[in-house]
């Protein structure tokens, strides 16, 4: 009986010495994938008197979006955080609402309002990420 001949295929690296191996493996560094940055990566800063003062005067738009659905759902209550990235001009670049409120109705009457608010442009970068707590309860009468 005739033994069947083994045939392997030789890898295209064979032989050559194991730093060769690894660098062939290794892509140039301008073929690297670039670091993919967060949405919410920034590294400026606004000061919180400038913040305090925007949701401030704002404060009534985030309370009337909260009372509309109170009239729905006399018991609702809970806290809601808005997180807000500021870019460079001031104006909100990005914007996300959660909270134990869960409501999606507040949530997105507060992310229409809150798209329109104006702050000082952020220092130290070219963006400041913040975030802001609401709390809210039905007023006893």
């Amino acid at each position: 009986m005739a033994q069947q001949e083994l045939i392997l295929d030789e890898p295209a690296d064979a032989g050559k010495p194991a730093e060769e191996q690894v660098a062939a493996k290794e892509k140039p560094k301008a073929q690297q994938p670039k670091e993919v940055r967060d949405e919410w990566d920034c590294d400026g800063d606004l000061s919180r008197e400038s913040l305090q003062a925007v949701i401030d005067k704002n404060r009534a738009q985030v309370r009337n979006c909260y009372e509309k659905r109170l009239k729905v759902n006399n018991v609702l209550q809970g806290d809601l955080k808005l997180k807000l990235k500021i870019g460079a001009n001031g104006q909100v670049a990005a914007l996300a609402v959660n909270g134990s409120l869960h409501d999606n109705e507040v949530f997105g009457c507060v992310r229409s309002v809150a798209q329109r608010w104006s702050f000082a442009p952020p220092t130290d970068g070219k963006c400041a990420v913040v975030q802001v707590p609401f709390q809210f309860a039905p007023k006893s009468n």
